[in-house]
Parts: structure tokens; sequence; C-alpha cells
């Protein structure tokens, strides 16, 4: 009985001091993680696809807005691959990158919220997956009406704003589906306007899909992140491909290697890969089934992102 009672004891003040140590980590982390605007910005890129840049992404900012409690925006600019961020993030079918960098495109202005806002607080400018498909469509409709107006017998005042509007459209639809100087001006605007009020700007550049889009991000980079599985293709790939890749952050660079199941790399694998950039690599936790909840996801993996974050400051 009486030892029944040491071992109760024992595996209390165990309990008690593991409690101690958690809740002194969670305040060192939150201390760390306590950024202010201006913003820094992270951009974010996989070796190949489906290397988990848009997870990534999304739990960077989470961490920020939910540890650290700052403003946190995550942007999507993946190029073909665009729309997982809004999805993952849950806000998908709120405002769209799309969207925003039309109205930055064609009139120069501002809108007053040009983002969507997850569950968490996290600000997400996603992208619909079918975003120039909408577009084709929203020209569909405007010839129509077109069509519609000249056969009703419309006046040449109704005529005039459907061919105004038309105009822009066009403006809005070229801009959008290609990259190029237009698109990356209205997106450079976007991201600068962003930064004043946020913390953090984590921007998804997928597999750097446009030269153009992805220079411009570069140059306002504080960090670029290179995002490796830390599966052995995947650890081959990143050996061929990152030395060839001419991109050039204004800031520094990392690259981190997702924990993969099953046997890890080796430190001396890890430490040559970050030779072929001349950066750190930061291991980052399995963040565990993409069906939990994101604060689950991101505290699984909070350690290597700390680590990511303090990189980029």
């Amino acid at each position: 009985m009486r030892r029944e009672a040491l071992r109760t004891a024992v595996t209390g003040l165990w309990a008690k001091r593991r409690a101690r140590a958690l809740e002194l980590e969670a305040r060192t982390t939150s201390s760390r993680l306590a950024w202010d605007a201006p913003a820094t910005t992270i951009s974010l890129a996989g070796v190949h696809g489906g290397a988990g840049t848009t997870t990534l992404c999304l739990l960077l900012a989470e961490a920020i807005a939910t540890v650290g409690e700052g403003p946190a925006l995550a942007v999507d600019l993946a190029g073909r691959s665009r729309g997982g961020l809004a999805v993952l993030g849950g806000a998908a079918g709120q405002t769209t990158a799309e969207g925003t960098c039309a109205v930055a495109a064609i009139h120069g202005g501002r809108l007053e919220r040009p983002f969507g806002v997850n569950e968490h607080g996290v600000r997400i400018i996603g992208a619909h997956p079918d975003g120039v498909e909408e577009l084709d469509r929203s020209h569909e409709t405007l010839v129509a009406r077109l069509v519609e107006a000249v056969r009703d017998g419309a006046d040449d005042a109704r005529l005039a704003e459907l061919a105004r509007f038309a105009v822009r459209e066009d403006r809005s639809w070229q801009a959008l589906r290609w990259d190029n100087e237009q698109v990356v001006e209205a997106v450079a605007r976007v991201l600068d306007q962003a930064a004043v009020h946020h913390a953090l700007v984590a921007v998804d550049l997928g597999m750097l899909d446009g030269e153009l889009l992805a220079d411009m991000v570069g140059t306002r980079s504080h960090l670029h992140v290179w995002v490796v599985p830390g599966r052995a293709a995947s650890l081959e790939i990143a050996e061929r491909r990152l030395p060839l890749v001419p991109f050039e952050p204004a800031g520094g660079e990392a690259i981190a290697v997702w924990q993969a199941d099953g046997s890890a790399p080796s430190a001396k694998r890890l430490s040559g890969l970050g030779d072929l950039r001349g950066c750190p690599v930061v291991r980052v936790a399995n963040h565990g089934d993409p069906g939990d909840d994101l604060a689950t996801r991101m505290h699984r993996c909070l350690s290597g992102i700390t680590e990511l974050c303090e990189l980029a400051r």
C-alpha cells in the first residue's frame, strides 16, 4: 500500500514538473513569436509538387497569429498549383488573389479587407483553383449582355457603359492570366500595403512557376524557405535541383526538411544539402494527420517553425 502511494506521489510530481516545463516553453516560444508590424516576409517554394510548401506556409502564419498573437497573412502565388492555401486554411470562397489583384491592377486602389479570415484569425489571400476559368466564364456572360443590348436596341449611353466595362474586364483578364509586368505590379502593390498592417506575410510560391512574380517577391523576402520532404526520393530531387535554381532572394535562405515516417536523413546528408545553397537546414517535425485541427498540427512542429521564424528576423 505504501509502495502504491509512493508511486502515485512520484507520478504526480513528474506530471507537475512536466506541466511547468511545457508552460515555460510556451511562454518562451510566445515571446519569440510575438512580432509587430511592419511585416517580416517569408517566401516558400517546394523542390517538387506536393512537397508541403502550402502546409508550411499556412502553419507559419498560424504560429504568428495564435502563439505570437500578431496579425499574420498567408498569400497564395503558387502558379498553376494555386488553390490549396485557401482550402487548407478554411477560407475558401472568401476574397481571392484574382479579385484582389484585379482591383490593384485596374484601379490602382486598395481594398478595405483584401483577405479572407479563417477560424484561428489567420488572414489569407487565397486563389480559386479555377480562377482563370471563372474569368473566361465572366467574358462569355459579358458578350451575351452586349449581344442582348444591341438586339434590344439599347441607347448609346447603355452601350457605352457596357463597352467601358468590357475594356476593364479585358485588362483584368490579361493581367491575371499571364505572368506579365502588369500582374507583377499589382501583386507588389498588394504586398506592400499588407506589410504595413501585418507582423508576418508568408508567400507560397509553389515551384517558382512564374519568374517575374518570384523575382518581385524575392526582393521583399527576409527569408526564403526551400521545402523538402524527408523521403529519400525527395532528397535526391533536392540535391539535383537546388544548385541549378537561379532564384536569389534579397534576404537569407533556409531549407526546411519535413520529417517523414521511418528513418530520418543523416546529419551529414542534411549538411550537404545546406551547402548546395549556402544556408542552414531546419528539421520540421511531421505535423500529423491532415484531418487534425490546424492548431494541433502547428504545435506538433512548433520547434521547427520557431527556428525558421528566428532565421527570418
